[in-house]
C-alpha cells in the first residue's frame, strides 16, 4: 500500500492525464478547465484508497471531477451572442483567461460575449462550444440591431450614434451602419471607438482628428476601447495621424 504522499503524488500524475490544469494544494487537488474547477480533497481520496484498490478509486475521482465540472460548463445562447470590438492588450494581463478573439484592424480585435442581461459573459478557447457557429451567430445577431448617426453640429461633418447600447463600438462594422457611412460621409472616413457605448464618425478631413481626439478625452463610459482616431481610406483600416 502507498503511503499518503506517494498516493499524492500518483494520482496527480494520472489526473493530469485527463485535466489540463492540475494543483496540488495543502488538503486538497485542484483541477479543472478554463475558469471552473474542481477541489478534491486528498485524506477522503486516501481514505477510500485504503479499502479499495487504486484503479477504482482514480476512475471514481476523475468521474466525480467530471461531474463538477459539466455543472458548471458554459452554456451558450446562440440567440445572444454578440461581437464586441477591444482593444488588442484587452484582457492579456497576468490572469489571461484565453478569450476567443481575432482581429479587427489594426491594434482592434473582435471579442466574443453572451449577454446574460446585466453581464457580459466572454467567450473564451476553453469553452466547449462551436466558435465557428460563434462568430456567425454573433454577427447575425448584432446586424438585427439598429441606430441612427446623427449629426454633432450642422455646421460639421462628424457624425455620433443617437441610441446609447453597450454595441456602439460594434456596429462600426455591422452590414447597416457601414450603409450609413458611406451614404453619409463617404467610403473614405475617420472615426473614433473611446468606448464600448461611443462611436464616432466623419468625413475624411484631416482637420477633424484634432476634433475627435477632444471628443476621445470627455468620454465618460469606464469600458475603455481605444484612445485613437483611425481612418478608412482606399479599402484599409490604419490609425490616423495629422
Amino acid at each position: 500500500m502507498l503511503r499518503i504522499e506517494e498516493f499524492t503524488e500518483k494520482i496527480t500524475r494520472d489526473f493530469k492525464m485527463e485535466f489540463p490544469e492540475v494543483e496540488v494544494k495543502e488538503k486538497y487537488i485542484r483541477l479543472g478547465t478554463g475558469v471552473t474547477h474542481a477541489e478534491l480533497p486528498i485524506a477522503s481520496m486516501y481514505k477510500e484508497y485504503q479499502v479499495a484498490d487504486y484503479e477504482s478509486v482514480k476512475k471514481l475521482y476523475i468521474d466525480i471531477a467530471y461531474e463538477v465540472l459539466n455543472q458548471y460548463k458554459f452554456k451558450v445562447d446562440y440567440n445572444n451572442v454578440f461581437p464586441l470590438l477591444k482593444s488588442r492588450d484587452f484582457g492579456k494581463g497576468e490572469k489571461d483567461l484565453r478569450f476567443c478573439r481575432e482581429q479587427a484592424f489594426t491594434d482592434i480585435d473582435t471579442l466574443y460575449v453572451s449577454d446574460e442581461g446585466e453581464v457580459f459573459r466572454f467567450v473564451l478557447e476553453s469553452d466547449d462550444v462551436d466558435f465557428d457557429k460563434i462568430k456567425k451567430r454573433a454577427w447575425e445577431n448584432l446586424n438585427k440591431l439598429s441606430n441612427i448617426l446623427v449629426r454633432l453640429d450642422d455646421t460639421l461633418n462628424i457624425f455620433c450614434l443617437r441610441y446609447s447600447t453597450d454595441y456602439n463600438a460594434s456596429f462600426l462594422l455591422s452590414d447597416s451602419l457601414q450603409k450609413q457611412i458611406k451614404r453619409k460621409v463617404g467610403k473614405d472616413y475617420l472615426f473614433a471607438i473611446p468606448s464600448s457605448t461611443a462611436l464616432v464618425v466623419a468625413k475624411y478631413q484631416p482637420e477633424y482628428i484634432k476634433i475627435m481626439e477632444s471628443l476621445i478625452m470627455v468620454d465618460k463610459d469606464p469600458n475603455k476601447v481605444s484612445d485613437k482616431v483611425y481612418q478608412y481610406k482606399d479599402g484599409k483600416f490604419d490609425i490616423a495621424f495629422v
